[in-house]
């Protein structure tokens, strides 16, 4: 029968996209695997050439950073990557805060390390301008990092007293890059102990960070191009009886 023949290749058109999709997910994941191991290693490149340089920063043993390497190719929402960073860069001996580029502005998305801890509702109101003159500005124009101290931030009021960084706190902005651009900014300061930071641990966290983003929004995309396909697939109309064949 007609009937049977057309919803036959309904069904078969609908199982075929679902198996393309299920095949494309699978392939994200061996990719994330793949991703994983890759950024891993080139953490342990990376921080070991740095140590060579005997950079002045505060040191961060090897296994340390490559364990917060792997805590930030675990999430697998834009807001989880920022909110692990924050909590790595804790783990570090630093407060620290992830500032998400929206436009013009930096809004904060995850904070560790304050006390008493940041509210929701002083998260939600701590807002950034980037069209004023000042640190942030650069750190989003020219993607340079910001090391100083709260005189440095004196155009940010809003942010130092919210955050109220100790006078003798060194300070630390870094640029997060993904898909070619400044998508977030992290902060860090020493706490009240005056002690220097962990440059060169923060700046590692915060460029994988970055490669995290930019990996999530590009599996995001194929995978609504994948959904879009199978939906367009399955989207054919219902058979009626008007559509019978004359010489049934």
């Amino acid at each position: 029968m007609v009937q049977v023949r057309q919803a036959r290749e309904r069904l078969g058109g609908k199982f075929r996209a679902q198996a393309d999709l299920l095949q494309m997910l699978e392939q994200n994941l061996q990719e994330m695997r793949d991703e994983q191991e890759r950024m891993v290693l080139e953490a342990e490149r990376q921080f070991e050439a740095r140590e060579k340089l005997r950079l002045p920063s505060s040191p961060v043993p090897l296994e340390a950073v490559l364990a917060a390497v792997r805590n930030l190719l675990t999430p697998t929402l834009p807001l989880q990557v920022l909110n692990q960073l924050t909590e790595e860069a804790n783990r570090m001996g630093v407060r620290a805060a992830a500032f998400e580029v929206r436009g013009k502005s930096a809004w904060v998305a995850s904070a560790h390390g304050f006390e008493p801890p940041l509210t929701e509702k002083a998260l939600r109101s701590l807002v950034v301008p980037l069209t004023v003159d000042s640190p942030f500005r650069e750190v989003f124009e020219i993607g340079r990092p910001f090391l100083g101290n709260s005189e440095g931030l004196k155009k940010n009021a809003n942010l130092l007293n919210r955050l109220k960084p100790d006078s003798r706190d060194s300070i630390l902005l870094l640029p997060v890059h993904s898909a070619g651009a400044v998508s977030a900014i992290l902060y860090a300061d020493s706490g009240g102990s005056g002690a220097s930071l962990p440059e060169d641990a923060l700046k590692l966290l915060a460029e994988f960070a970055g490669a995290r983003l930019e990996h999530l929004m590009a599996l995001s995309v194929r995978t609504a191009a994948a959904v879009r396909k199978e939906s367009a697939g399955g989207a054919r109309p219902e058979f009626t009886p008007s559509q019978e064949s004359p010489g049934r």
